[in-house]
């Protein structure tokens, strides 16, 4: 056991990404709580990734509704630390930035087109401009892909565990924010499952280094 806890405690001194940035979150967020309820919700709603602000072509807030918890700061806090910090520690921080990055806006489009285009645009008019900003899509992108990555026994069950209950969830009482989880886990589990597969394919493939030839390759020679 002392080797993996000493392999453990190396990986979490050695996380990079993930402290700066939930230490981000949870000073932005407790920064703008403190301010009064009108700035406060001014500030949310231009940072904030609804219906609104996408129509009107403002995109700055796929990045910056990522800045803020909308809800219980000590769980959304635990949450990035426990799932960013384990992906950073299997993945490495540049990994884990572009997968949480790329779950966090293709949701989030994704959720757009659906609220506009799909069974849901009935109910645009009352949530057009409902603030929408928080880090848990990207977290569930992020625990999708480790899902597909990770070599825990049984994956398949847990992953399809998961997604019941973020059905369940979402069957109980339908939100666009439920929706979104949805559709970040799928996402999720489409990243690692491509990267995964382009990793096996690499390995599988083992490249004969240029310059080298294998004796049993060459050629007979004439006078053997």
């Amino acid at each position: 056991m002392r080797p993996v806890a000493r392999t453990a405690c190396t990986r979490l001194l050695g996380l990079r990404l993930t402290p700066l940035y939930g230490a981000l979150v949870a000073l932005l967020t407790t920064l703008v709580r403190t301010f009064p309820p009108h700035l406060r919700d001014e500030l949310v709603l231009h940072n904030s990734t609804d219906i609104a602000n996408l129509s009107s072509g403002q995109l700055y807030p796929l990045l910056t509704s990522a800045l803020l918890v909308d809800g219980d700061i000590a769980l959304g806090t635990v949450l990035l630390l426990t799932i960013l910090g384990t992906a950073e520690a299997y993945w490495g921080w540049r990994r884990t930035a572009v997968t949480y990055l790329a779950g966090h806006v293709a949701t989030t489009l994704t959720v757009f087109a659906l609220l506009l285009l799909g069974p849901f645009h009935h109910a645009v008019e009352r949530i057009v401009t409902t603030p929408d900003v928080g880090v848990s899509y990207g977290i569930v992108a992020v625990l999708g892909a480790l899902l597909a990555t990770c070599p825990l026994p049984r994956r398949a069950g847990i992953a399809a565990a998961v997604g019941a209950m973020f059905s369940a969830v979402f069957l109980a009482a339908p939100t666009f924010t439920d929706l979104g989880h949805l559709v970040a886990l799928a996402t999720g589990l489409a990243m690692g499952r491509s990267v995964g597969g382009s990793a096996r394919r690499r390995t599988a493939r083992p490249r004969t280094p240029l310059g080298t030839a294998r004796i049993e390759d060459s050629p007979p020679s004439p006078t053997s």
